[in-house]
């Protein structure tokens, strides 16, 4: 678990379009962010992320703009990071959340065992009492 997470800053951006998407997490309410001029940005009054056990506070915001290119670090006052090294990939990613094909079939076989389970303790807990009152 992480207590108070350094703000981080992630760029995303289309190979086609060109196109830049920022997605700011981990920032405090009173960061100094500015907004693009010309971009659409997404962000919530209330914090979005707020952990009372492990008493820590989560806010984030999104920017992208359809007409130009956005810089995501002359937007937020903070240490920027570039990950140039790591590729966003989407069918990367969508490898990783892939499930076994007998995933279902295990679930359902492990819910009917349980229910002739029961079934046997009720009967066999039918046939004690029925014993017990003759």
């Amino acid at each position: 678990p992480f207590r108070d997470p350094d703000p981080s800053v992630y760029q995303m951006r289309s190979p086609k379009t060109g196109r830049t998407v920022c997605l700011f997490t981990d920032f405090d309410s009173q960061a100094d962010f500015q907004k693009p001029e010309g971009a659409t940005v997404i962000s919530l009054n209330s914090t979005v992320l707020d952990m009372k056990v492990m008493d820590s506070k989560s806010n984030g915001a999104l920017t992208w703009n359809s007409e130009t290119n956005i810089e995501c670090k002359e937007n937020f006052q903070q240490p920027f990071y570039p990950s140039s090294n790591y590729s966003c990939d989407a069918k990367l990613i969508e490898k990783s959340f892939e499930t076994d094909m007998d995933l279902n079939f295990y679930n359902l076989l492990v819910i009917g065992l349980r229910i002739l389970l029961l079934k046997v303790i009720g009967f066999n807990l039918f046939m004690t009492l029925r014993l017990w009152s003759c």
